[in-house]
Formats: C-alpha cells, sequence, structure tokens
C-alpha cells in the first residue's frame, strides 16, 4: 500500500512537472491563431481578457507593449521559449480579443488588469516578460503583488517615462492613433516615475534586456535599475533600439533562456 502510495505522489510530482500548472482555461474558444493555438476569453472585473497558452513546463506570463497584441510577439521568440515553458499570452485591455469599457487608463489600472487575468486563470506566481510598456506593468506587480512574480524579464523598460511621448511622436515606427485604446495608453505613457531603490530590498532574480539605440525608452532606465536589483543581469544589444524583438528574435529568447535556465 504504501508503494502505491508513493508511486502515484512520484506520478503527480512528474506530470507537474512536464505539464506545467493547471490552469483555468474556458471550455470554448473564441478563435484560433495562424499557428493552430486556440484563443480564449475570460471575464476579469469590469472586462474580458483574451489569452491563449502554448507550450508545456513552468509558466511564463507574456507582457506586451504600447500599441501591441499577443499576435505581435513574434513567432521565433514564441517556438524558442514554448519548448521548455508554458507561456500565458494577454491581450491588455482594449487591444486584440480583450474587452474595454468607457474609462481612461493608468499604469495602476493596466497593472491590476494582469493580477486580475492571474486570478481569473488560477495562476498564484509565475515568471514574467514584458516588452516596454509591459515590462513597467511587471514592475509595478513586483511592488504591489511581489508574491505574484518569480523570475522577471523587462525589456525597454523606464524607470521614468516623463518625455516618453515625445519621443514617440518623433520615433516612433508608424503613425500614432488618434482616437481609441492605444490613444488611451499614450494618454498615461508619460505618468510612470518611481524611485528605483524601492526594487534594493527584492531578491527577485532580474534580467534587463535594453538596446543601445533605444530613442524611446533610454538604456540608461536599464542601466539604473540593474544597479539596484540584488539578483539581476544586464544584456545591452549593441546598436539596437525599442525593437529589438523584432531585430534580433533568435540572440533575444537564446537570453532568456539561459537567463531562466540558471534561475532554476
Amino acid at each position: 500500500m504504501k508503494k502505491n502510495l508513493l508511486f502515484v505522489l512520484i506520478f503527480v510530482f512528474v506530470v507537474i512537472l512536464n505539464f506545467g500548472i493547471q490552469l483555468n482555461i474556458p471550455e470554448e474558444h473564441i478563435a484560433v491563431d495562424a499557428a493552430g493555438n486556440k484563443v480564449y476569453r475570460i471575464p476579469v472585473g469590469e472586462i474580458e481578457i483574451g489569452f491563449k497558452v502554448i507550450g508545456e513546463g513552468d509558466p511564463l506570463l507574456l507582457v506586451t507593449g504600447l500599441g501591441c497584441e499577443m499576435i505581435h510577439w513574434p513567432q521565433t521568440i514564441l517556438d524558442m521559449l514554448s519548448n521548455d515553458y508554458q507561456l500565458i499570452l494577454m491581450d491588455n485591455r482594449g487591444m486584440g480579443f480583450s474587452t474595454d469599457v468607457d474609462k481612461p487608463y493608468s499604469y495602476e489600472l493596466l497593472s491590476e488588469d494582469v493580477v486580475g487575468f492571474m486570478d481569473a486563470i488560477g495562476l498564484e506566481k509565475a515568471d514574467m516578460l514584458g516588452y516596454s510598456m509591459g515590462s513597467i506593468f511587471i514592475q509595478y506587480i513586483m511592488m504591489h503583488h511581489p508574491e505574484r512574480v518569480d523570475r522577471v524579464i523587462l525589456n525597454a523598460t523606464s524607470y521614468n517615462t516623463q518625455g516618453c511621448l515625445e519621443d514617440l511622436q518623433q520615433n516612433a515606427n508608424a503613425e500614432l492613433p488618434t482616437e481609441g485604446p492605444v490613444k488611451k495608453q499614450l494618454d498615461t505613457v508619460d505618468f510612470w516615475q518611481v524611485e528605483p531603490a524601492v526594487f534594493a530590498d527584492m531578491h527577485n532574480l532580474v534580467l534587463l534586456i535594453h538596446g543601445t539605440a533605444d530613442n524611446i525608452l533610454s538604456v540608461a532606465n536599464s542601466e539604473v535599475l540593474a544597479s539596484y536589483f540584488e539578483n539581476s543581469w544586464l544584456i545591452k544589444f549593441p546598436g539596437d533600439d525599442h525593437y529589438l524583438i523584432f531585430e534580433d528574435p533568435v540572440e533575444f529568447a537564446y537570453c532568456c533562456l539561459r537567463f531562466l535556465e540558471f534561475g532554476r
């Protein structure tokens, strides 16, 4: 009897290792992406958030940036990371498959959407990868919900976004909209400012990746943050700008995998 019980416990442990966390996923999907992944939508407070899950293993939550949808993550990055991790991709409020309501945005609102989404799918804690504005949402979660965050990858991040809107107007790779959810993101973009010293007592493993030619959020932001995080890696891509995940997806994914492997 004891041997049988031991076998069952070992089997359950192996299943958890191989297939990741059992998430609360709706029975019906609402779409299928170009790669054949099912897209779901789940209620989160006053909105519904669209998401998809790719791969198996430890959960890695991907939070994208201003004007982006989960469909914009380079497929190369998803293919490489999903070999070892259960990727959980979400659309921010008003973007892609996520719904919206008639109210202005703020960093607090959009960051709390991420926490609410984690609650809705039953994800208590996760490694997180954030791009640009999404990386700032993760900073917020680290400050206000530290128990929800394990290892962290911050790409093209900032601790002070004052003046960012002007830089976007001059250097964005597309014309900025004058209405809709992206306009509401733009309305709040300048208003993130945090004293980097607040991160000094955090013990999370943190990887900061930044292009040295980023003319929207300067690489100096990641350099300063790296000096405060106790357990941080800083990788700078020479000559790459704010869109390095699209310019060098293979190298970016490799850096993420090496970091996550180190932190196991």
